[in-house]
Parts: structure tokens; sequence; C-alpha cells
């Protein structure tokens, strides 16, 4: 999927009571983007690694940190291409 596909999703909330951090570098999208469409998703961005985090989005080069916390504290670890598909299947 690409930023046009990803623009095209409707806002129709399927990310409500769901709350992602972004990690790494992204492909074809900018972060402010990718946290834009969560966001018109209905889902949070959170700052830091907690267990109100549901899902961390790793990119290339992702912080080895929070990886390593995300791991400890079982929150469940995708990369863009999962976000995206998260959004279609709900569409």
């Amino acid at each position: 999927m690409n930023i046009r596909d990803a623009a095209s999703i409707e806002n129709s909330g399927f990310l409500k009571d769901e709350t992602f951090m972004i990690t790494g570098k992204l492909s074809g999208i900018s972060r402010a983007e990718l946290k834009s469409l969560i966001e018109q998703n209905s889902g949070t961005i959170v700052s830091s690694v907690s267990k109100k985090l549901n899902y961390l989005v790793a990119g290339e080069k992702p912080t080895k940190r929070k990886i390593d916390s995300a791991n400890e504290l079982n929150i469940k670890i995708i990369d863009q291409n999962e976000l995206f598909g998260m959004l279609k299947m709900t569409s």
C-alpha cells in the first residue's frame, strides 16, 4: 500500500481504543502522515512504551530499547504493512 491508498481509507474509527507508537524509518510514508492516518481512524499515538500501548509499529532500524520494552510487556510489534492491513480488513 502506498500513501495514496492509505489516504483513501475512510475516517471510520476502526482503530478506536487502540494505542500506537512508531519507531524506526518508514517506507513511502512520513511519520507525520502515518500518525495522522492512525488518528483519522480514531487510534491514539503514545510517546512511550508502557502497558497502555497496544501496537508498536516498527520500521527499518527501530530503537532497540523500544523493541525490548515492548517484548517484555507482551505488546504486539507490527510493521507498517500490517497496520495498513488492519485498516483494509476493517474497511
